[in-house]
C-alpha cells in the first residue's frame, strides 16, 4: 500500500515537471535543454563507441569475406587461363611441327611413308620405338605406286632434321624402328663434303647423360673436325646418300691401343642432329621419287 502511494507521488511530481517544462519559455527550454545534453552527452558519446567499434568490425569481415572469394575465384581463373594457353601453346608447336614435315616431304627426292610413334618403353628409351603402320599399309603402297615400294625391315626413319633410324621387325599394324644410338643400329655414313667414310653405330651407353653414337673406320690420315656434319654414303642397299646423321662434337687422338684399332682408322663422336628424345611424327623412306611423264 505504502509503494503504491510512493508511485502516486513519483507520477505526480513527474506530471508537475512536465507541466512546468512546457509552460516555460521557449529560450528557457532551450537553455535546460543545452544544459541537460552538455550533462548526458559524454555518457551517449561513450556509449556509442562500441556499437560503432562493433558496426565496423562486421563491415570490415564483411569485406575480406568477399576479397577471399574473390580471391579464390581469381585463382581458378588463372589456373584456367594456365591450362588453356598450355594446349593453345602445344598446339602451336604441333602445327609447327606438322608444317615443318609437310614442307620436308614435298622438299624430299624420296617417297616418303608418315607414321606416328604410338609406343616407347621407359626400360629401353634409346633402343626403339613402335610406330602406327605395317605391313598392311602395303596394299595401299602397292596400289599407289604399282609395286614399286612397299614397306619391309632395315628402311630409313626419318624426321626433317635427320636420320632417326631403321624399321625392325615389322607386324600388320605397328614397326619396330631401332634407333640411331642403338648397337644394333649400323648405318655407312661419310663426312660432308669430303671421301672419308666409315660406319656410324650407337653405342647403347650414355656420356653425360646422353647417349654416345659413333663413326668408325675412318681413313688414318682423315682430317675430320668438330663440327662437321655426317651423311649417308649410298653404300648400302637401304640407306640413300645423302641423308644427315650427325654432327662431329669429338675427335679422339690417334692411339695404338685396342679401343681405337691400334692406330689403323680413325673415329668420332657425333650427335644425331635428330632429336631423339622427342619423337612424335616420322617418315619411313620408301625410295627414290618416280619421275613423272
Amino acid at each position: 500500500m505504502k509503494r503504491n502511494i510512493y508511485v502516486v507521488i513519483g507520477l505526480t511530481l513527474a506530471g508537475v515537471l512536465v507541466i512546468f517544462l512546457l509552460l516555460l519559455p521557449d529560450k528557457a527550454q532551450r537553455t535546460m535543454r543545452k544544459d541537460a545534453l552538455e550533462v548526458v552527452g559524454p555518457v551517449i558519446a561513450t556509449l556509442q563507441k562500441p556499437v560503432f567499434f562493433f558496426r565496423g568490425m562486421n563491415s570490415k569481415l564483411t569485406t575480406l569475406d568477399q576479397a577471399q572469394a574473390e580471391l579464390v575465384g581469381l585463382r581458378q581463373r588463372v589456373a584456367q587461363l594456365t591450362v588453356a594457353n598450355q594446349l593453345l601453346t602445344d598446339r602451336a608447336a604441333e602445327n609447327a611441327r606438322l608444317r615443318e614435315m609437310i614442307g620436308f616431304e614435298q622438299a624430299s627426292p624420296y617417297e616418303l611413308l608418315p607414321c606416328r610413334v604410338i609406343a616407347r618403353e621407359p626400360s629401353n628409351w634409346w633402343d626403339s620405338v613402335q610406330v602406327n603402320v605395317g605391313w598392311s599399309a602395303n596394299d595401299a603402297l602397292n596400289a599407289k605406286y604399282h609395286g614399286k615400294y612397299s614397306l619391309g625391315p632395315d628402311q630409313p626413319v626419318v624426321t626433317p632434321r635427320g636420320v632417326v633410324g631403321k624399321t625392325g621387325t615389322v607386324s600388320q599394324y605397328v614397326t619396330d624402328v631401332i634407333l640411331l644410338v642403338n648397337e644394333n643400329c649400323s648405318i655407312s655414313a661419310t663426312i660432308e663434303d669430303t671421301h672419308d667414310q666409315g660406319i656410324v653405330q650407337g653405342q647403347g651407353n650414355f656420356d653425360e647423360a646422353k647417349p654416345r653414337v659413333l663413326i668408325n673406320y675412318l681413313p688414318k690420315n682423315s682430317q675430320v673436325a668438330q663440327h662437321q656434319f655426317v651423311v649417308t654414303s649410298g653404300l648400302g642397299p637401304y640407306f640413300p646418300a645423302g641423308l644427315r646423321l650427325g654432327e662431329i662434337i669429338e675427335v679422339p687422338p690417334l692411339t695404338n691401343t685396342y679401343k681405337n684399332g691400334f692406330g689403323l682408322y680413325r673415329q668420332a663422336t657425333i650427335e644425331p642432329t635428330a632429336d631423339l628424345n622427342q619423337l612424335d611424327e616420322l617418315f619411313i623412306v620408301l625410295g627414290p621419287k618416280q619421275q613423272t611423264q
